[in-house]
């Protein structure tokens, strides 16, 4: 059977003036049924415009120019823009990275839940309010029968992403996006949203793709992880795997960078340099003026995804 979602050799790109921007160059990804992926690298690495592409939301002037992304073995590149509708909201759905600025100001966040049920359920308007009050209960809003009528900005950020999530799940998606659902908010609400997600996933077998730089709720959450860099897969493994042996440079060094407990005064491991300019055509591995371990040879030709032990792939040349 094929894999819920499988992208393979994506490439999106954004002509702005003074050339084009290569923002995902050749990813491939694959998600299974139940599982969670998580989508891991600095901020501008290529991870938000990867999901806004499965969805075919990249914003003007981006382009997908390349690629395929198949769910459930149906090419999504392929679909009309009436056939996407009936696949946004409704069988993939995604959880915006800031609630505030994804929620309409102007109508209530009942409305907005409810308003997926009534376009892909044709619930009529009193059906899916219900089913709204319904929704925004299982995902922890108290008195969700009164908040039905509040505004986005009278909510809190928990809150807000708490409908975020109701929206996502109104008509029982089979995959689940979710940009940085945590950011902003604070510890514990951070642990119950994580936690409603998985108790939702299991519930109903979705998958989930976890898009996020926090290390630490990858290392608990997720199946599998894959590494991304200047719009490139680095590295992707089991997460266990990736957690006990990671291979690639890159990888090592975000890593290291985290803080370990009992260890005040630490100096965190840092990167020097920067990320490359994605307008330009550079050739080899995109890291290597970073890279502790990189030579000339690095940057001599274009380097391809290997296999070194099973499920584990990496885009170094100097690993074996």
């Amino acid at each position: 059977m094929p894999a819920l979602l499988e992208i393979t050799g994506l490439r999106t790109e954004f002509r702005v003036k003074g050339g084009t921007v290569k923002a995902v160059r050749g990813v491939d990804l694959a998600v299974e049924a139940g599982e969670t992926l998580a989508l891991v690298g600095e901020s501008g690495c290529g991870k938000s415009i990867t999901a806004a592409s499965v969805l075919r939301l990249v914003p003007p002037p981006g382009k997908i120019v390349a690629g395929s992304i198949r769910f459930k073995g149906e090419e999504l590149l392929e679909l009309s823009e009436e056939g996407m509708r009936g696949i946004r909201g409704n069988r993939i759905a995604m959880v915006f990275q800031d609630p505030m600025t994804s929620l309409n100001p102007v109508f209530t966040v009942g409305y907005q839940v409810a308003e997926g049920l009534r376009i892909h359920r044709g619930l009529s308007a009193a059906a899916a309010e219900r089913e709204a009050v319904e929704l925004l209960t299982q995902v922890g809003i108290p008195a969700a029968i009164e908040r039905i009528r509040d505004y986005p900005h009278q909510l809190s950020g928990g809150m807000r992403q708490r409908v975020m999530i109701a929206m996502a799940l109104a008509c029982g998606p089979e995959l689940v996006i979710a940009d940085e659902p945590t950011t902003a908010l604070d510890v514990t609400i951070q642990a119950q949203i994580l936690e409603l997600l998985d108790r939702l996933m299991a519930q109903n077998r979705m998958g989930l793709v976890l898009i996020t730089h926090n290390l630490g709720i990858v290392a608990e959450r997720a199946h599998k992880t894959a590494i991304m860099y200047a719009g490139e897969i680095v590295e992707s493994a089991a997460t266990e795997a990736l957690f006990a042996n990671p291979l690639h440079p890159y990888t090592k060094g975000l890593l290291a960078s985290l803080p370990e407990f009992g260890t005040p005064g630490e100096k965190l491991a840092t990167f020097a340099g920067g990320v490359p300019d994605l307008k330009s055509d550079f050739v080899g591995c995109p890291f290597r003026e970073r890279c502790p371990i990189g030579d000339a040879e690095c940057g001599k030709a274009n380097i391809e995804m290997r296999e070194v032990a099973p499920g584990h792939l990496v885009r170094c040349r100097k690993v074996s």
